[in-house]
């Protein structure tokens, strides 16, 4: 029996990660009497062609280190199913009989690296010299940050990602650029590139931890290189158990196959080496913390707040709010009032031309013009939120924007365009109103329960469609949700014109629901109906769903990273269709708020929406997909359009449409967000990518 091993990038004996899995596979092959073969890639089209030699060579089991070759391993695994692989640090998807998948939690041991480094830093400045920005990379860099920052809030963390992991002398340069900016702990994350860093790091008097291995036995040779005393410890990933372990199970029968395996430090599968050396660096109460750290760790009452792909994650509402970049905040004002100033213009030029073409003089056009957009604008103001009764129309208005924008948003946060919404919209409000007038004799607290899970049902339906459609064929959201409004509104226009028709009815729709089925008024003199409390409770159901919930972090992990999601076993084509069919639940439930809410419906009309769905995009967009400003920027939508009618009657030489104008100013001014940066002097925005939809066959 022959056993193979193939390393990503770099030598078997780089003193860390590639050292630990030879060193574990020899351990068991030596006590089995395996045969055994490696083979150290030099370049990454070598990939394949290195796992072909082995498999060439009879090798039953091929150990593959690296997550660069996890998409080779798929492939060929595929094709060679009586050949046994284990893959270190990735996740294959979907699972494979012969492929076993060992990943680990790097954010965990790098938080208590960095644990470390926070309690024993003088000089309150750490550096972290980070090798290529693959997900276990990341995770180790931003667990060690995270770790700093909670034992030592004073502590500030330099970090570089050098991007690669076979480059001492490019370690050695920035651990020595960070020593210069007063770091005194350098944490060298990287292969022979971190090597190095905490080598040069270590003989220039700084302390530095290891990553991977307890690198006291390797890069400083068992306290025989200069600077060994200047080691604290090292961020262990047991990869020689983990590999040790696959081999005997393989050699036993045991293979598990098809299945994941994650190092943590429940299992011992990560931890921190010993000080050797430096014992007399980490006084009792270091040791106290660190020790109380990983307690904290290992029972899940303190989290390392980093994900999969290396993402941050908030902890609480506050902590969300306290970082929150409040330039952001002016960037979104600043949009609406630039849009709003522009809408003025508009109105006084336009009405300055017409007076003028007529023969007025100057001395009357200024006055005029400039009293038209008073008048405009005041009717606007009035009609929106000038009264108790205009602050009620804006708010009902609101409610189906807000439930379209959270359609749109939670699309949006997997990483899809759910341009359905409408449709999905349609269909919601189809299912609740045939449960509406079809079922009788129930009472109100069975009725609309029943309706309202109709019309969920119904969204959801139309919704998880596209996205099973794209699970398993590829085909994109963007053309597919496009071609399945037309069948909604066309489905929905037919059946309310024909079969579902009110006889009884001159207009066309259909016969009104019963009064079981209608959310009850609030306040009934300002037909406030209980729908809005069903908007507002979604907000902080989708919120706790994407922020609190593991199926949540799955969807915005997906959206951030479908690569990373995949590296560590989340079903990419699964969350496309539970993020689809969510969106299009809260799609439809925005439906049957208009049929079963408002006083003035109660039953539903051919082209009964005036654009919920599509201007739900709007609201997403603006509130950046983020689901705790979608009352804010729903309310504005609905405000505009509820004001628009008042606006138009006190000021009749304009058109209605020139919301629409001011509404896509907005838009505009927040999607080119640097136009109002550059307007108004505000500093350039850090270049940081939001991930709202991956594009064409993303």
């Amino acid at each position: 029996m022959r056993v193979g091993l193939v390393t990503d990038v770099g030598r078997i004996d780089d003193g860390t990660f590639n050292q630990y899995a030879h060193e574990g596979i020899q351990r068991a092959v030596a006590e089995l009497g395996l045969e055994y073969t490696y083979i150290e890639t030099r370049r990454p089209e070598d990939h394949e062609v290195n796992l072909l030699i082995l498999i060439e060579e009879q090798c039953g089991l091929i150990i593959t280190v690296g997550s660069g070759l996890g998409k080779v391993v798929e492939r060929v695994a595929k094709e060679h199913p009586h050949v046994a692989f284990v893959t270190v640090d990735f996740v294959v998807q979907p699972s494979l009989p012969n492929v076993l998948s060992v990943v680990f939690a790097e954010d965990q041991a790098g938080f208590l690296a960095g644990a470390l480094a926070g309690c024993v830093t003088k000089s309150n400045v750490v550096g972290v010299v980070a090798g290529e920005s693959v997900p276990p990379v990341v995770r180790f860099r931003k667990g060690f940050a995270r770790g700093a920052r909670y034992v030592n809030p004073k502590v500030r963390v330099l970090s570089e990602h050098v991007e690669s992991f076979d480059d001492p002398d490019k370690g050695r340069s920035v651990a020595l650029s960070f020593i210069e900016r007063g770091a005194d702990v350098i944490f060298g994350a990287g292969g022979r590139t971190g090597s190095g860093a905490i080598r040069a790091a270590a003989e220039a008097g700084a302390w530095v931890i290891g990553v991977d291995q307890d690198e006291w036995f390797t890069t400083f040779a068992g306290g025989r290189v200069p600077g060994s005393d200047r080691l604290l410890s090292s961020a262990v990933k047991r990869v020689d158990v983990a590999v040790e372990r696959a081999v005997r199970d393989w050699v036993a029968g045991r293979f598990g196959g098809g299945s994941n395996w994650l190092g943590s430090l429940r299992n011992d599968g990560i931890g921190l080496a010993p000080f050797h050396a430096a014992e007399r660096a980490i006084s009792p109460e270091i040791r106290a913390r660190l020790n109380e750290v990983s307690r904290r760790l290992r029972d899940g009452t303190l989290q390392t707040r980093v994900g999969p792909a290396g993402e941050d994650q908030m902890e609480t509402l506050w902590e969300w709010l306290r970082v929150w970049n409040w330039s952001e905040l002016a960037v979104l004002v600043l949009a609406v009032i630039t849009a709003l100033l522009i809408g003025a213009i508009v109105i006084w030029v336009t009405r300055a031309a017409d007076l003028r073409g007529t023969g007025q003089p100057w001395e009357q056009v200024i006055p005029e013009a400039s009293a038209l957009v008073l008048s405009a604008y005041g009717g606007l103001y009035e009609g929106a939120i000038g009264s108790a009764r205009a602050l009620a129309g804006s708010l009902i208005y609101s409610t189906p924007y807000i439930m379209a924008g959270l359609a749109v948003a939670l699309g949006f946060q997997c990483g899809l365009f759910n341009i359905g919404v409408e449709g999905q919209l349609y269909m919601g409000a189809l299912c609740a109103t045939i449960v509406g007038f079809s079922v009788t004799g129930l009472p109100i607290y069975i009725h609309l329960p029943l309706a309202v899970a109709a019309g969920a049902l119904g969204g959801a339906i139309w919704g998880a469609i596209p996205g099973a459609l794209k699970a398993i064929t590829g085909a994109h959201e963007v053309i597919n949700t496009i071609m399945m409004n037309y069948i909604a509104v066309k489905t929905v226009d037919y059946l309310v014109k024909n079969p579902l028709k009110d006889v009884t009815a001159t207009l066309d729709r259909t016969p009104f629901v019963a009064e079981s089925a209608r959310f009850p008024l609030l306040v009934p003199e300002l037909n406030i109906h209980s729908a809005v409390l069903v908007a507002l409770a979604a907000i902080g159901l989708v919120w706790y769903f994407l922020f609190k919930t593991t199926w949540g972090f799955e969807i915005r992990t997906v959206g951030a990273n479908p690569s990373a999601a995949r590296y560590a076993g989340i079903s990419v084509k699964r969350n496309f269709v539970l993020a689809m069919a969510l969106s299009g639940m809260l799609a439809g439930i925005g439906g049957l708020d208009v049929v079963l809410g408002r006083p003035s419906e109660y039953a539903l009309k051919a082209a009964f929406s005036t654009g919920f769905g599509f201007d739900g995009i709007a609201v997403a967009m603006l509130a950046k997909s983020h689901p705790l400003g979608i009352f804010p920027a729903a309310f504005l939508w609905g405000a505009l359009r509820n004001g628009a009618g008042l606006m138009q009657v006190r000021a009749q030489a304009i058109s209605i449409d020139l919301v629409n104008i001011i509404q896509g100013l907005v838009i505009m001014f927040i999607a080119a967000d640097q136009i109002i940066r550059w307007l108004y002097r505000l500093r350039a925005r850090e270049e940081k990518e939001v991930v709202f939809t991956r594009g064409w066959g993303g």
